[in-house]
C-alpha cells in the first residue's frame, strides 16, 4: 500500500506518531500528508524553525509546496507561509502552552464546518529546552493527547527519534492511535487500531 493511501484511511479524532531520524526521507511524507488532504486543510505546528529542511528538500527535489501554508510559528526565524500565531517557547512553559491551547481550540471552533489537518514538526524540541525535565515531558504529553477524539481533526505528529528523550517517544507511542516509523525511505505501520496493518511497510510511490 502506498503511504498516501494509507493516511486517507485515518480517521477523524485520531494522532499518529511518525518516527524519523535525522537521515531519513520524512519531508517526503510531509508532502504526501498535505498532497493527499489537500493543503488548505493543513495548519502546521512549526517548533523552532523544524519546517526547514522540509523547505530545502523540496527546492531540490523540484517540488512546490504553497506559499500561503497555515502555519503556527513556535520559535524560530522563518517567516515563510501564513503565520497566523507566534509564540515564544523559551518564555514560561505554562504560558507558552496555555496560549497554544486557547488558540487551537478557538481556531476548530472558527472551522467547524471543516476537517483540519494539524502536522506537528519535531516537538521534542521543546523538551530540550526545559533540560528534558520529567515533569515538563509528562506536561507536553498530556497536551498533544489532549486532541485525540477531537472529530474535526487528524494530527501527525513527526518526531525525531535520534534527538528526542526517549521517556517522551514512549509516552506519545503509548497514547497515540497509529505508530509509524521511517528510518530511511520506507515507512513501517508500528501500531494500528486495525492489528492486520502492524508491520507492513508502505511505498512512497
Amino acid at each position: 500500500m502506498k503511504f498516501s493511501e494509507y493516511v486517507l484511511g485515518v480517521k477523524a479524532g485520531e494522532s499518529v506518531l511518525i518516527e524519523h531520524t535525522s537521515l531519513s526521507a520524512y519531508p517526503v511524507l510531509f508532502y504526501l500528508i498535505g498532497r493527499a488532504y489537500g493543503w488548505e486543510r493543513l495548519i502546521l505546528v512549526d517548533v523552532i524553525d523544524s519546517s526547514l529542511p522540509i523547505l530545502r528538500w523540496a527546492r531540490h527535489a523540484g517540488v512546490e509546496l504553497p506559499s500561503g501554508l497555515v502555519r503556527i510559528k513556535a520559535g524560530g526565524t522563518s517567516e515563510w507561509g501564513r503565520v497566523i500565531l507566534e509564540l515564544d517557547p523559551h518564555r514560561d512553559p505554562g504560558i507558552f502552552l496555555t496560549k497554544f491551547e486557547s488558540f487551537v481550540k478557538n481556531y476548530y471552533e472558527e472551522h467547524s464546518r471543516e476537517e483540519m489537518v494539524t502536522v506537528i514538526m519535531n516537538s521534542e524540541r521543546l523538551v530540550q529546552i526545559q533540560n528534558n525535565r520529567r515533569g515538563f515531558i509528562l506536561t507536553l504529553t498530556n497536551f498533544a493527547t489532549s486532541f485525540i477524539g477531537n472529530p474535526r481533526r487528524r494530527s501527525f505528529h513527526f518526531v525525531n527519534v535520534d534527538l528526542a528523550d526517549g521517556r517522551y517517544v514512549a509516552l506519545l507511542e503509548e497514547a497515540f492511535t497509529r505508530v509509524i516509523r521511517i528510518d530511511d525511505r520506507t515507512p513501517k505501520v508500528l501500531k494500528s487500531p486495525n492489528s492486520g496493518e502492524e508491520g507492513k511497510e508502505l511505498k512512497l510511490k
